[in-house]
């Protein structure tokens, strides 16, 4: 099924002017829907089994796409209360799943798409006329925009920080930030509307677990209420086992997949076995020869849209799974990614805890302590360390080329930016000017407190890699769908305590309570997670030939990006220490994303 045409779709004001711009659409895949009064009003792209849910009431119309538990009757009646922009958001926060919803209220034009920013928006204007769209090369084709090389020398960068890391790679295409409306208004400019806002992390165990548990059924539910096959990973982690026995109370049929791993003491395994037993539906279990191994097809560029592929390491296993289960029926596949992000916090919740209940902080410092060897003034030196977030980005900035920072910067606001030692000083110079000259409206943080910021930090960057991962497993017949990332589910996480996501006692408490009525009370005891890290230095030193080959002939080395040299010593020789995988994913992502464009003539901006 690989080939399977791109989706997009571009979002037009209720103007005359629009109506040019939709005409010069004429592509021979182009699907249309119209406002009220007949204008055009979305264009794009769309297959029949990815058909959006569209309603109209009178000077009212709704379009939803993507996953949600609704469909034309109850989406009809929501539409015949909207009055204005306002209840249109009100509904988005209403219903469960990940999608875009786009209205068109008596000329108005409302779109949101998701906190995680799984479903984005980027705003671009053509011929005087604010347009929308779901991708930002969507717009750049359409606005004849040239990608910036300075914007791809910060996807070396890992992890790059807010707000850097939702800059489109082209100038002049701006992003909808994920917790904002666009609205476009007839002769008017557009403009973006915050709807919602980090909740204050106060919600006690009880209450915090009930309403997890209560958004990830919904969230689980809006992918199985219309049956069907639905295959689900299982794993045995404490992430993807509740999502199947979730999906096993819905109408679908359960198929659970578990991928092996070559790695003897991989325990993983074991916990999927016990919680088969208790599962209804076919298992399908993926020995580890069974499928390509890591880094395998890493001279084959994956799909190369609005930003660099991020799963190079993985694409070729995730592609050879979707077609399996393409090739059984299933329709989805759902997934455990996004649990990590939304369930563990990193340390700087002491924070939080210090100031609410100093002796239970103290004793969590204690265990965090004893599990990364901190040294106590280390410690608290980090945690009395109060610079605001602008002038952190500007440390940042400072130490992008120095060693592997402390784990105590867990304390603080998240993992420094670090380049790696492969990216040559022009890089680093081009990185290093960006995270300076970030304007200081735009240098905040996405929560007031630490901890809140360092999950919403890790959803999104979560997220835009699996934007990418579903449309690769959707072009081999089964795509990839993420429970974790959803808004309600985002939403009671941020709400708890903030020591009820995790702790150095306890592995993700608040998942356990809240799943515990779905779940086998024996699946609930693990404490850790499975590491595929064998995998992966196996998988590298198997394709070690195709690595260097790429380093040879560079895009990047022939930008002045990557110093090619240093970058095949990586791939023939040892691993450098300190270095995490993900920098060389990064470099990869960028590499083959560089060759796609270099037609493009890439700018320096």
């Amino acid at each position: 099924m690989s080939g399977h045409r791109r989706t997009w779709f571009v979002v037009l004001p209720d103007n005359e002017a629009a109506s040019a711009v939709a005409a010069g659409q004429g592509t021979a895949e182009r699907r249309a829907l119209r406002h009220p009064g007949g204008r055009p009003w979305i264009v794009g792209a769309w297959p029949a089994d990815e058909e959006p849910v569209v309603v109209q009431a009178g000077p009212v119309a709704l379009a939803v796409f993507g996953t949600a538990d609704t469909d034309a009757d109850r989406l009809l009646r929501s539409a015949g209360r909207i009055r204005d922009p306002y209840d249109v958001l009100a509904l988005a926060r209403e219903l469960p799943g990940s999608f875009h919803l786009v209205a068109t209220v008596r000329g108005t034009v409302v779109a949101r798409g998701s906190l995680s920013g799984l479903r984005r928006l980027h705003l671009a204007e053509l011929d005087g006329v604010p347009v929308l769209a779901d991708r930002a090369d969507t717009l750049a084709a359409l606005t004849r925009r040239t990608p910036s090389l300075d914007r791809l020398a910060l996807r070396l960068a890992h992890p790059l920080p807010h707000p850097l890391d939702r800059l489109p790679l082209w100038p002049g295409i701006t992003p909808v930030p994920p917790h904002h409306a666009a609205l476009l208004a007839p002769d008017r400019p557009a403009r973006t509307l915050a709807h919602w806002q980090p909740p204050a992390p106060d919600r006690p165990r009880a209450e915090a677990a009930t309403a997890l548990g209560d958004a990830l059924r919904r969230a689980v539910d809006a992918r199985t209420h219309t049956g069907g096959l639905v295959a689900a990973d299982l794993s045995g982690g404490l992430d993807s086992t509740p999502l199947c026995f979730l999906a096993a109370r819905g109408p679908a049929e359960l198929l659970t997949v578990t991928l092996g791993s070559s790695d003897p003491h991989h325990d993983d395994a074991a916990w999927a076995d016990r919680a088969a037993r208790h599962l209804p539906g076919e298992r399908l279990v993926l020995p580890p020869d069974a499928l390509p191994a890591m880094f395998a097809a890493v001279d084959t560029p994956g799909p190369q849209g609005d930003e660099p592929f991020a799963w190079t390491r993985t694409r070729a296993r995730d592609e050879a799974v979707a077609r399996l289960l393409a090739a059984r029926g299933a329709r989805t596949r759902i997934s455990g990614e996004g649990g990590d992000e939304v369930l563990q916090v990193l340390p700087s919740y002491l924070r939080l805890l210090a100031a609410r209940r100093p002796a239970t902080a103290a004793r969590h410092l204690r265990g965090h302590r004893a599990r990364l060897r901190w040294g106590l003034s280390a410690a608290l030196r980090a945690l009395a360390d109060a610079r605001p977030y602008p002038a952190w980005l500007a440390h940042a900035a400072d130490r992008l080329t120095h060693p592997g920072p402390p784990t105590t910067q867990l304390l603080g606001w998240g993992p420094e930016v670090r380049l790696a030692p492969w990216i040559t000083p022009q890089a680093a110079d081009l990185v290093r000017e960006q995270l300076r000259a970030v304007p200081a409206a735009a240098a905040v943080p996405l929560a007031p407190e630490h901890a809140q910021h360092q999950v919403l930090s890790m959803v999104r960057h979560s997220a835009g890699a699996m934007r990418q991962l579903i449309e690769a497993t959707a072009a081999e017949g089964t795509p990839y769908t993420v429970p974790f990332l959803d808004d309600h589910v985002i939403d009671a996480c941020l709400a708890a305590e903030p020591d009820l996501r995790g702790t150095p006692f306890e592995y993700k408490p608040l998942l356990t309570a809240a799943v515990a009525p779905d779940v086998p009370e024996e699946l609930l005891r693990r404490t850790g997670k499975g590491d595929f890290s064998p995998d992966a230095h196996q998988g590298l030193a198997r394709h070690r030939p195709e690595l260097a080959a790429l380093a040879e002939d560079s895009a990047l080395a022939r930008a002045g990006l990557v110093d090619p040299q240093a970058l095949r010593r990586v791939c023939l020789g040892l691993y450098p220490p300190g270095t995490s995988y993900a920098a060389l994913d990064a470099t990869l992502a960028c590499e083959h994303w560089l060759r796609a464009h270099e037609s493009a003539h890439v700018s320096v901006s």
